[in-house]
């Protein structure tokens, strides 16, 4: 359902009535309109700082550079010799930042991991305060630190702890043009898995994300973080459940756009409108109940009579039954507790146990906001999706010695034909609750999951990845 107001605060009448009352202006966010391309930044100037020169400084210049940006320095900023230092082992050129003769830079990378105490938390104050002012709409800003329990003493974790709320503060701040603030935090050994955190959060490809941490912790046994390709993929298989329209639709098209054949499940009832949407993307139709006793044999024989195993399966199926739970009938628990959580490790558990997985498979599964704020009328619901984060929390320590990966993402409000029923003005709060203003669409979700999905992620395992426009529920 398209956001109305979004649209007319964007025209030269609603911009004179929206200045006239005072009424915030959404911004318009620029969205990928293609896959994935190896020189993304091209016509990109990025600013990028670090607190001393290391693997990760050197990893973000490599990275920024094999995407074709433009890599510029600020000449009083401390920290300046670390980049310098990296642009010149990996023979990189950089150029001092004209942002103060009008030429602003678009993407900022800042890595602090070397943050060891209060006072090198002063680059971060250096590096942002002059200029926030002139970020151009649709900005990218990544921050890049090390995650709890990976430094040396109490005060360098101390340090490293002050980025989350940074980020989350600074996300609020900059979200009014459509600017994306974002922290990755990279495991000591990890940092060959930057550059794919990188092309996702300073791309349009994220555009709907903002003021998130994502842990970069290492890639599981056997899987090795291999070199950017368009397509990554290319010969993958994909299972997409819940496949037949809204966000299962959009992911199904995003993974086909990138590479994938995808095996698009849906509920026999919804045969019809899901051929109709795997034959839009040569993909096939598997009407089946998820919640089928068997369901993960008769995949594992779809994919099979498809010549393959599995190399990726999106746990998107799911339901609300919502009753406050006073008033909740038994059934109605039972339904959505086994839709949206028995069905998916039932699903794994039988995948796992026929070696249906392919070589180094990744599993994503659909949680909500709501599992992580709760909703009222929702404790069921609200169950299971805070149980698939401890469910791929728990599951990724497993699976790692397999090869397999596996992550969560979580959606905020989006835009579909759920959110288009809930009554109009609950539905415009819900929409202005985040830093960006703004409902998401289902292709922020199919994005997001296709980066789990692809090696651009081959270091992420264990996550849960917020798309919600960094909502003010439960930030």
């Amino acid at each position: 359902m398209a956001d109305k107001i979004l649209e007319f605060v964007h025209t030269s009448t609603g911009k004179q009535i929206a200045a006239a009352l005072g009424l915030p202006v959404p911004p318009m966010l620029k969205r990928a309109k293609a896959g994935y391309a190896e020189k993304s930044l091209s016509n990109s100037n990025a600013l990028v700082g670090a607190s001393a020169f290391g693997p990760v400084a050197s990893a973000v210049v490599k990275a920024l550079d094999s995407m074709g940006a433009s890599i510029k320095v600020s000449a009083d900023l401390a920290g300046l010799d670390g980049i310098k230092q990296a642009a010149a082992k990996a023979k990189v050129d950089v150029s001092i930042s004209q942002a103060d003769n009008g030429v602003p830079e678009t993407v900022y990378v800042l890595d602090v991991t070397s943050a060891a105490n209060v006072a090198d938390l002063r680059l971060l104050y250096d590096f942002f305060n002059p200029r926030l002012r002139k970020v151009p709409s649709n900005s990218r800003i990544v921050v890049i630190g090390r995650p709890r329990g990976d430094c040396k003493d109490a005060l360098a974790e101390t340090a490293q702890s002050s980025l989350p709320g940074f980020i989350r503060s600074l996300a609020k701040e900059s979200g009014k043009n459509g600017t994306t603030a974002n922290l990755i935090q990279v495991k000591t050994g990890a940092e060959n898995g930057i550059e794919g955190a990188l092309r996702f959060f300073l791309s349009p490809h994220s555009a709907f994300v903002t003021g998130q941490v994502l842990p970069v912790v290492g890639a599981p046994k056997g899987v090795k973080v291999a070199a950017f390709s368009e397509k990554p993929l290319t010969g993958k298989l994909a299972v997409v459940t819940g496949a037949a329209r809204g966000i299962g639709a959009a992911i199904a098209e995003v993974l086909a756009r990138e590479g994938a054949t995808v095996i698009g499940v849906d509920r026999p009832a919804d045969e019809s409108v899901l051929g109709t949407t795997m034959s839009s993307i040569g993909g096939v139709a598997c009407p089946l109940d998820i919640t089928d006793a068997d369901a993960g044999k008769k995949l594992a024989a779809v994919a099979a009579q498809k010549g393959g195993k599995i190399d990726i399966i999106v746990h998107n199926a799911g339901i609300t039954r919502d009753k406050m739970m006073r008033n909740m009938a038994a059934h109605l628990w039972d339904m959505v507790l086994d839709v949206n959580l028995g069905a998916i490790v039932r699903c794994n558990d039988q995948l796992l146990a026929g070696d249906a997985f392919g070589v180094n498979a990744r599993i994503v599964c659909i949680s909500s906001i709501g599992g992580i704020a709760g909703n009222a009328g929702q404790t069921n619901y609200a169950a299971t999706k805070s149980a698939v984060i401890g469910y791929v929390d728990a599951m990724a320590k497993q699976l790692e010695g397999k090869g397999i990966s596996i992550n969560a993402i979580a959606p905020g409000f989006i835009e579909t034909q759920m959110t288009a029923a809930i009554p109009v003005v609950t539905r415009e709060v819900a929409r202005r609750l985040s830093s960006l203003s703004q409902g998401g669409l289902p292709v922020d979700i199919a994005e997001a999951v296709t980066f789990m999905a692809s090696p651009l992620a081959a270091g992420v395992n264990g996550a849960t990845l917020r798309v919600c426009g960094q909502n003010l529920v439960g930030a």
